[in-house]
């Protein structure tokens, strides 16, 4: 959407990807299930045998792909350049990933309430984006509306990206309209810009399948959220009462 279509909006959104809109493992689950079947139909190995040792690595702390290529070494199997090319099935595969059914409520919530949204997330552009699109998250967010870290330069601590949001905002007089709502999951990088600035942090609170610690233990004020909540959805009740 460009700069002079946007309308009022009481309420941005800026979302974390990862942990927040869908659940990190799944992802990891899906590189290896991809890995796997690759295995399978260019090495011939065991359907499952490689998805089983890299999620037992993962589980014990290990390297999966080093635990992998050791094991794939040991029957005999050399692949140039493995724990490379492992590492970039992995990280550019098309993934099976879906948006839980709280995650859709959120978001289409907030489409049906003309909440504009934002999402800004670390990691490489082309994986985020594959992502975003194996999630259906672009059905609600367009492409200038997203952030990622290798694209913008900076990661999520920075105020880069968020400076570039407001910027589209101030350009057409709005900055000064708009109230920005920062939900994330991670407390070490989603909410230490909006806090800065005064805007409401919203942490999704870890169901147990989480890749990141949520503790808090050390970390300065300014790092920790504002609100916890048990789901996405629930937020929308906020955003109805103008509670944010």
């Amino acid at each position: 959407m460009e700069t002079d279509e946007i309308d009022f909006l009481p309420y941005a959104f800026i979302l974390d990807l990862d942990d927040t809109l869908y659940k990190e493992i799944d992802f990891v689950h899906s590189a290896f299930c991809h890995i796997d079947r690759l295995l399978v139909a260019d090495y011939g190995c065991t359907a499952g045998e490689a998805k089983r040792i890299m999620l037992e690595a993962l589980v014990n702390d290990k390297n999966s792909f080093d635990e992998l290529d050791a094991h794939l070494k040991a029957h005999g199997i050399d692949i140039p350049n493995s724990i490379n090319w492992m590492l970039e099935e992995y990280r550019y595969h098309i993934p099976q990933i879906y948006l839980s059914d709280d995650a859709y409520d959120f978001v289409k919530g907030l489409d049906e309430r003309d909440v504009e949204m934002f999402i800004v997330t670390d990691g490489r552009s082309v994986t985020q984006r594959n992502k975003i699109r194996a999630l259906g998250l672009d059905e609600f967010i367009p492409p200038e509306n997203i952030f990622i870290s290798e694209e913008v330069g900076e990661d999520k601590t920075s105020a880069t990206a968020f400076l570039k949001i407001m910027k589209r905002y101030d350009d057409v007089g709005l900055l000064d309209d708009v109230r920005f709502v920062f939900v994330g999951d991670n407390p070490g990088k989603d909410f230490v810009v909006g806090n800065s600035y005064f805007y409401p942090t919203v942490m999704l609170l870890d169901d147990g399948s989480n890749i990141h610690s949520q503790s808090i233990r050390g970390l300065p004020n300014g790092y920790k959220p504002r609100i916890k909540v048990k789901t996405l959805s629930s937020i929308l009740k906020l955003v109805d009462k103008e509670a944010l």
